[in-house]
């Protein structure tokens, strides 16, 4: 059973393929980093307009367009990579992928945010949520590649 599929199936859905939950989480990280990119020309060919745009940090700007896709490619990835992906590890590789990546979307417009406590320990729970995910999914891939070979 795929960890995050929205189990109940419409009757327009039926038929249709049904898609991985970390596929659209993926899927919609990917997006909103695409979304990121127009700002991200703004700041390539008219910086000194990121400040109309509330964005207060271009570096932090570059960071979370980038973790946006990278995670969010990889969170999309990884059920082609290893099928049928336990909750416990789908469920925090998705919101430590998230959360992780939209951290630095909040220094682009708030970087002084980055000493305040709350701040501070959302990403230490993202990290330790995105890597439990990750190196999970790694687990995972060995265990049923041993069991296997």
């Amino acid at each position: 059973m795929h960890a995050l599929r929205n189990r109940k199936q419409s009757p327009r859905s039926r038929g249709e393929a049904a898609v991985d939950g970390l596929v659209v989480a993926g899927l919609t990280e990917l997006a909103l980093g695409a979304l990121t990119g127009w700002p991200m020309a703004i700041a390539v060919s008219r910086p000194q307009d990121l400040e109309k745009l509330g964005i207060r940090s271009g570096a932090r700007l570059r960071q979370w367009h980038l973790d946006l896709i990278m995670l969010g490619g990889l969170t999309a990835a990884a059920p082609s990579f290893v099928p049928d992906v336990p909750r416990t590890v789908a469920v925090p590789l998705a919101v430590g992928a998230w959360v992780n990546a939209n951290a630095f979307g909040v220094l682009a417009f708030r970087p002084e945010l980055r000493d305040h406590p709350v701040y501070k320990a959302g990403v230490a729970g993202s990290f330790v949520s995105a890597s439990w995910g990750f190196v999970g999914m790694a687990a995972v891939a060995w265990k049923r590649w041993l069991k296997n070979r």
